[in-house]
């Protein structure tokens, strides 16, 4: 008996968590971990080919501008948690240089095979496969800064990941971190992006759930006990924009695609999506980013 081509488990798992999300399970803690993983798997190098190629007001860039507001100097240790393809940590290793450190750290081994194949041989980087919320073989006190871009939102439980950044963070040492700012979007970009979410609640309500409908952290109530019950303190905020140019629609096609809005539809709702975009070109869209540093005391 004839038999067609065997299924990719990676795609079976992403239909099995977007079936999920279409009957109404909200888009959190388990459920958005396990479907940013698989999302990952299937396009690792999504977000540095897409949002870290726009430039944004003031030479604004994703992954050099964390870095920069990171303050890194020679010799300093560096993890960067949710790594993705590697492009922060490219970044940071290029600042502290060879007598510093740099491991980079995603759950996905799709991530760190495409961060190792972006990356120099010298620069030194030690990539590994590991989840932010267990840092097993990372001693206690043993890192100046955490980096990471664009994570913090697809941890399952943010409380359990900040007592252990706590851990390995040295005493006067940070975390800094990119999240998307939802909370900001100008009139004129909500209603383009609204457009988009409209589809995405027809199509997969769970999607515009859970922490869809949070504010931005740190902002959350529940975000920013889970800093402080860590023991981090003074959190500093830096609201940054990135500029995207949409003059057609496949220009909003290749950003809107591959991001999480564009994966958590079907065929179906993909077609229906790429309609809405099609109807509202050509648009600049200001992507609307924000910058944290939280510090440990001491």
């Amino acid at each position: 008996m004839m038999t067609g081509a065997p299924i990719d488990p990676r795609v079976a798992t992403l239909e099995r968590l977007r079936a999920r999300l279409a009957s109404g399970e909200p888009y959190a803690g388990e459920l958005a971990a396990a479907f940013a993983l698989a999302v990952t798997a299937l396009d690792p190098t999504a977000t540095e080919d897409t949002l870290g190629r726009l430039g944004g007001n003031g030479g604004v860039t994703l992954h050099h501008s964390l870095v920069t507001w990171a303050s890194l100097v020679p010799q300093e240790r560096v993890l960067d948690i949710g790594c993705g393809a590697g492009a922060t940590a490219r970044e940071a290793a290029a600042v502290v240089g060879p007598d510093g450190s740099v491991i980079a750290i995603d759950a996905c081994a799709e991530a760190i095979a495409a961060a190792r194949e972006r990356t120099p041989a010298g620069m030194g980087i030690d990539y590994r496969v590991m989840r932010a919320e267990r840092l097993v073989g990372i001693p206690d006190r043993t890192v100046d800064c955490v980096l990471a871009s664009l994570v913090l939102e697809q941890i399952a439980d943010l409380e359990v990941l900040m007592r252990e950044l706590w851990r390995v963070v040295r005493p006067g040492g940070r975390i800094i971190a990119s999240v998307t700012d939802f909370d900001q979007f100008r009139a004129a970009d909500a209603a383009f992006y609204g457009a988009a979410i409209a589809v995405v609640a027809w199509h997969a309500r769970g999607a515009v759930a859970g922490r869809g409908v949070r504010a931005t952290i740190p902002r959350d109530a529940r975000d920013r006990a889970a800093f402080e019950h860590a023991g981090f303190q003074g959190i500093e905020e830096r609201d940054i924009q990135l500029v995207a140019d949409l003059e057609t629609e496949e220009d909003a096609w290749a950003l809107f695609s591959r991001s999480m809005a564009g994966q958590v539809l079907g065929p179906l709702g993909r077609l229906d999506l790429r309609g809405a975009l099609a109807a509202r070109v050509p648009h600049t869209l200001y992507l609307p980013m924000r910058f944290l540093r939280i510090r440990r005391p001491g």
